[in-house]
């Protein structure tokens, strides 16, 4: 039968307990035994890290407790037992319940705690809600918290942190307000768990509060400027998160890498690299989670060379080449059009998730290889890779591009299949496909069948009509949306011009010009030759120039409808002069203008037509 080495020893009945849920033997306790048992009594209190007692906060709030920095092997096992160096209970407590491997061990301390521990210190409290949270039972910590006759600020920051990671918003704002009302100070902590609600709720203008008490408290630090960073990406001010940044005395991959992030998903891609670049200057050594976002802003901005320059640097480095940075790179190929390099960083992964497929799908799609985009899909199919909505977006979009009508209802019905028929971007995609298989009434009841309509969803439909011929139909559409408060984009404009050219109708065609003028769009030059179009073909060609003389810019389109507008109005020797001075300003002609305007003016004089090319063969061959 074992007996105790130190027959003399007396341990505490808690310990007791401990000792007999987790092992008997001292030297088979676990380190932290010995590490709160000290032969001399300063060494029995914790230290708090830092200068002075404004620490003891975020000490508290990491539940993490300190001692001196020595081995606690090197202190025998008679010392270690010496009942009047043991430390106070509520302390071992804690650190019984830091080490806790799942909820059995931790009820089995609770209980003990329960019976064994007098006078029970808030901390110790504080660490069972954290433990109880940390293994997913928010029900059993909320308990704990109820029966707490005093609470502090850790208290209520480890509640309100637990029903942020369990998603429950609405519980924690009303946990915070019950906070809030205590008046009890914030520590760190607070102020990054409020921001993270902030974020979750989408409640910024409460985030700027909480930005704004920050500053007044003069709070700061990496982890939290870091937070604020992060809650005004989330916005959208990245102005804002800009200034934080640039701010901050201290900075770390992690909000490098948050900063380069938010740059590539809205669209500023040049900033992305100009970032990536300083942090490389300032010797940080970019992870995993930075590498695909400024691989990101590579497909974005069309920059192959540095795409490439990282690729080189993924395999040279070592990266670690998971799903995600794999994906990173077939996605950034697939949007420079370099599919075959796509395809090969695709064929070189060892795993594959949804989102890789759909990078590949989505790439072929884009690129015009409808039909590797669909039999992809159904490889995807046959190895039961469950598609997602981005997915069926592209393989919708790859079905309209061939033509493929019944592919495209195949797809439909998985839609409802999988009950996402209500999602906006799926069917925007199947209005879209209906039109381009002429199948103009199953557009319009998936349009009228759509719960929310944004201006792709109107869009496809209106220009949808133009081209199959329905010009009435697409303007009823345009006035419908403008009635249910969506704004036109470029695209709509340019489809209800088109309509209104097919119509000849002139009134119509002025309403939505004179609306045009007060939008941004006025200066787009795909609108501006719609303008032109649409003009011309209703024989106000005094109009049609106005407008080509008043773009600030012009492209092919612009000038191929100005000269066929004059071409088509008689005016030939006009058109033929266009022409030249199209070609003086580096625009090359195409067949299709030559063509149109010799037919057009095939009965103009020779002297003229003679004349008109001396001078194109003087500046160079359009032909």
């Amino acid at each position: 039968m074992f007996s105790p080495v130190f027959p003399s020893a007396q341990i505490s009945v808690f310990e007791l307990q401990c000792r007999t849920l987790f092992g008997a033997h001292p030297d088979q306790a676990p380190k932290y035994t010995k590490q709160f048992q000290r032969t001399q009594s300063h060494k029995t209190i914790p230290r708090f890290t830092g200068e002075n007692s404004s620490c003891l906060s975020d000490y508290r709030t990491s539940c993490t407790l300190q001692t001196d920095p020595e081995s606690p092997d090197d202190y025998n096992s008679t010392t270690c037992f010496n009942r009047s160096l043991v430390v106070p209970e509520f302390r071992l407590a804690a650190k019984w319940l830091q080490s806790s491997r799942n909820t059995k061990e931790i009820k089995k301390i609770h209980a003990c705690i329960l019976k064994c521990v007098n006078g029970l210190e808030v901390f110790c409290y504080n660490n069972l809600i954290s433990q109880y949270i940390k293994h997913g039972r928010l029900v059993q910590a909320r308990n704990v918290f109820d029966k707490m006759s005093q609470r502090n600020v850790v208290s209520w920051t480890a509640m309100l942190n637990g029903y942020i990671i369990f998603g429950l918003f609405s519980d924690a704002a009303r946990h915070f307000i019950e906070f809030a009302e205590n008046g009890i100070p914030w520590n760190s902590k607070t102020f990054v768990c409020v921001l993270n609600l902030c974020c979750k709720r989408l409640d910024f203008e409460l985030g700027k509060q909480v930005h704004a008490r920050m500053l007044k408290g003069c709070f700061s630090g990496l982890i939290l400027d870091s937070a604020v960073v992060h809650f005004y990406v989330q916005g959208g001010e990245l102005e804002n998160a800009f200034r934080v940044f640039n701010r901050m005395n201290k900075r770390d991959v992690v909000c490098w890498t948050t900063i380069i992030t938010a740059c590539s998903q809205h669209g500023r891609g040049e900033e992305a690299f100009q970032m990536f670049s300083r942090m490389l200057a300032d010797g940080f050594e970019p992870n995993e989670y930075t590498v695909c976002s400024v691989l990101d802003a590579c497909g974005e901005e069309k920059g192959l060379k540095l795409g490439k320059q990282l690729h080189g640097a993924i395999v040279k480095r070592q990266y670690r080449m998971d799903i995600f940075v794999g994906t990173s790179l077939v996605d950034m190929y697939a949007k420079c059009g370099e599919m075959e390099d796509s395809r090969m960083v695709f064929d070189g992964m060892r795993k594959r998730n949804t989102v890789t497929w759909t990078s590949l799908i989505a790439g072929y799609a884009r690129n015009g290889l409808g039909e590797e985009a669909i039999r992809h899909f159904r490889v995807m199919q046959r190895r039961r890779i469950a598609a997602n909505n981005l997915t069926m977006v592209s393989i919708l979009r790859a079905c309209g591009l061939l033509g493929a009508l019944q592919m495209g209802k195949e797809v439909h019905a998985q839609v409802f299949r999988n009950h996402v028929q209500g999602n906006i971007f799926i069917g925007s995609a199947l209005v879209w496909l209906y039109c381009r298989c002429v199948n103009y009434s199953a557009a319009s009841k998936v349009l009228q069948d759509m719960p929310l309509r944004d201006v792709v969803s109107w869009t496809s439909m209106i220009s949808g009509c133009a081209r199959l011929g329905h010009e009435q139909e697409a303007l009823e559409y345009l006035k419908e949306m403008l009635g249910e408060g969506v704004d036109p984009n470029c695209f709509t404009y340019s489809s209800a011009l088109k309509a209104c050219a097919q119509l000849e109708d002139i009134r119509q065609g002025k309403l939505i010009h004179s609306s045009i003028n007060k939008t941004p769009a006025s200066s787009n030059v795909f609108v501006g030759s719609a303008l032109i179009h649409m003009y011309a073909k209703c024989g106000h060609l005094a109009e049609a120039i106005r407008v080509f003389d008043s773009m600030p810019e012009r492209n092919l389109v612009s000038w191929k409808a100005m000269i066929i507008a004059y071409a088509r109005n008689g005016l030939c020797r006009d058109a033929f002069k266009l022409m030249y001075r199209m070609q003086a300003e580096g625009i090359q002609l195409d067949d299709y203008i030559f063509a149109t305007v010799l037919t057009a003016c095939g009965d103009v004089e020779w002297d003229v037509e003679s004349g008109l090319k001396q001078g194109f063969d003087s500046s160079r061959s359009f032909v």
